[in-house]
């Protein structure tokens, strides 16, 4: 993959602000959490263009997802975030972007603290019979359980896994950080996937004594199974990456500063500590199939098989830290945040002839044709893979071109995908226009590769047919 310059780093609200983590919303947009001033948006052509966001914002706000679902009927462009719940009860709150307020919530216990964000498109519908549903998942600390929520559930009711009480045992006296997911191809519901949990020994308001990896496969399992860390009880895990493949775990951890490699099969560990010692923060797997580390001396990136060997790259151009990491929509860099510079950031994905440049593959088409004025449901499914790896949180552009005047179903030609924690995210539902043989869907990660088609064709209703003839 083409490596693109140096990293670049502009202030974020004038160096007033402390940056957390950061997505590209469905606006295209960069969104970034921030512990004092609520969310900002940034300009990603432009990233001295800036807006502080207050209205309806809790803070500190922590981790932050784009809405995974396809463009909305009603128009809506929303981010996902978590805080500690407030006045209303929320620890996930949904964010309108462009109205500037809150949309719904999960409602979870008071003072509820929930970090980390993922996601996962799953088909719920009888065989034969796709129906696709986005779901959150997370995992909430002070009262030590699993959750999940339905994207399109307005009730702000979650679906949760309490863990074991941990007076009777202490190895699941720990404080939930972070979470992954797998996934088996039949996968019908939440409870059918795996949640891979870090949680933290601490210290403070909220003591804990445990660190620890967790496994927990909600159909199959009676409770969590504890996975010991190959440091020992002391080492402390932060952030946890799953491959979408269902074969490894990654775990960034602290005491000493190491990427661990946890090999599902034969239930091993293989380490690697991080050069210069930072501490892992935030990780995710990149485009170029690697795996990057924000920590507190930088970013770091590593391979994915069990070498683990970190590759080299560019050093940030201030110094300071990385704490938020997310792909951009055009595939040439990396955005993270800078806490210590006060700082947002792009990273260039360094040449490295080793990962070639990944593709969007289509995993299934779901609508061939359909007639003038009809409203579709979801089009399709698609996949981004890179050096045999599906990759979680890439911005796929989707374009509809036609002839006949077919659109999405909010009446636009152009939208923004991100994949989910297999690598998958779902095409838009349709509006049909006149008729026309060919309506073709395009999808691709911006300028990085060709973007990938199908096509459907747009036929007479035989209906009104019917009525043409008879009358």
């Amino acid at each position: 993959m083409p490596g693109v310059g140096e990293p670049v780093e502009y202030p974020l609200l004038n160096g007033i602000s402390d940056p957390q983590f950061v997505t590209v919303g469905p606006d295209g947009y960069l969104w970034v959490t921030t512990e004092w001033s609520g969310l900002v948006q940034v300009n990603p052509t432009s990233l001295a263009n800036q807006l502080a966001v207050t209205d309806e914002v809790p803070t500190p706000c922590i981790g932050i997802i784009p809405d995974p679902r396809p463009t909305r009927t009603d128009g809506r462009k929303a981010v996902w975030f978590t805080c500690v719940s407030d006045w209303a009860g929320d620890s996930v709150v949904q964010y309108d972007i462009v109205n500037q307020r809150r949309l719904s919530g999960v409602k979870l216990a008071y003072e509820s603290w929930v970090q980390t964000l993922t996601w996962l498109l799953i088909d719920t519908g009888a065989a034969g019979t796709p129906a696709y549903s986005y779901w959150i998942i997370f995992v909430e600390p002070l009262h030590t359980v699993a959750g999940y929520y339905d994207a399109e559930d307005e009730s702000g009711t979650p679906g949760t896994y309490p863990f074991p009480d941990a007076q009777q045992n202490p190895v699941y006296d720990t404080w939930l950080w972070s979470v992954a997911v797998t996934a088996p191809a039949n996968a019908k519901s939440p409870g059918d996937c795996t949640y891979w949990v870090t949680g933290q020994a601490s210290a403070g308001d909220y003591p804990r004594k445990t660190n620890s990896l967790y496994r927990y496969t909600p159909a199959k399992d009676e409770q969590p199974e504890p996975i010991p860390l190959p440091g020992g009880s002391g080492q402390k895990p932060v952030h946890v990456v799953a491959s979408p493949n269902g074969d490894a775990i990654w775990v960034g951890t602290e005491h000493p500063s190491q990427i661990c490699r946890y090999d599902i099969a034969l239930r091993s560990w293989t380490q690697r500590f991080v050069s210069g010692f930072g501490a892992p923060r935030q990780m995710m797997l990149g485009t170029d199939g690697n795996l990057w580390v924000a920590t507190s001396k930088g970013i770091s990136r590593f391979r994915t098989d069990k070498s683990i060997t970190e590759l080299p790259g560019p050093s940030l151009p201030n110094g300071g830290d990385a704490m938020g990491l997310c792909v951009d929509k055009h595939g040439k860099w990396v955005w993270y945040t800078n806490p210590t510079n006060k700082s947002i950031g792009q990273y260039p994905i360094p040449d490295d002839p080793e990962s070639p440049c990944g593709k969007t593959q289509f995993v299934s088409q779901l609508v061939t044709e359909t007639t003038p004025g009809q409203h579709t449901d979801m089009s399709g499914v698609v996949q981004y893979i890179s050096n045999g790896l599906p990759i979680p949180g890439v911005p796929l552009t989707c374009r509809v071109v036609s002839d006949g005047g077919t659109t999405f179903s909010d009446g636009t030609t152009e939208t923004l995908l991100t994949t989910d924690a297999r690598g998958r995210a779902a095409l838009p539902a349709l509006r049909a226009g006149r008729e026309e043989n060919r309506v073709v869907l395009k999808v691709g990660h911006g300028d990085s590769e060709p973007p990938t088609a199908i096509s459907l064709c747009v036929r007479p209703d035989p209906g009104k047919d019917a009525e043409a003839n008879e009358s």
